[in-house]
């Protein structure tokens, strides 16, 4: 399976796809061990990054809201996920919103835990921008790349870093 690693000024960053042209996983960090766990395949080769991505990623750098909107990605994901995940791309860019709200948002209204849960297995972090959920107080609450990569996604979103 092609991958490429890419530095962006808001992190690192390691995006995976399929034989079509679906990015499959995108994630902050170099390290190939969490694209493992997720895809279960140890057999990854770097390649080229196809010129719609890079477009995508230089888009986003610009600070466009849509840069993501066209990028084809294959979730392979449970099907609550899926609800989740396809909610999450609504919350505008540069803007949060709680579990919670999420949770309404999917027509759940008591399954934060279980949003939270979803988010934190998300395959194609910053296309399915689980850096928006924060926590119901306002509070920078759980990302699996860690708060510092949550901060810097969400001041480049609000113009800081653009």
């Amino acid at each position: 399976m092609p991958y490429h690693q890419l530095k962006c000024s808001f992190g690192e960053l390691l995006v995976a796809w399929n034989d079509d042209e679906q990015v499959v996983y995108l994630d902050f960090g170099l390290d190939k061990t969490r694209l493992g766990r997720y895809l279960g395949k140890d057999s990854y080769e770097q390649a080229p990054l196809p010129e719609t991505f890079a477009a995508a990623f230089e888009a986003y750098e610009n600070g466009c809201p849509e840069a993501f909107d066209t990028v084809p990605c294959r979730l392979d994901v449970t099907d609550f996920q899926r609800r989740v995940l396809t909610a999450l791309r609504t919350i505008p860019f540069g803007q949060t919103a709680s579990y919670g709200q999420l949770a309404r948002m999917i027509g759940s209204d008591k399954s934060a835990r279980a949003v939270g849960g979803a988010l934190n297995r998300n395959p194609i972090a910053l296309i399915y921008p689980c850096h928006r959920i924060i926590g119901a107080s306002g509070k920078m609450t759980g990302f699996a790349s860690g708060i510092a990569h949550k901060e810097a996604l969400l001041a480049h979103e609000s113009g800081e870093n653009i």
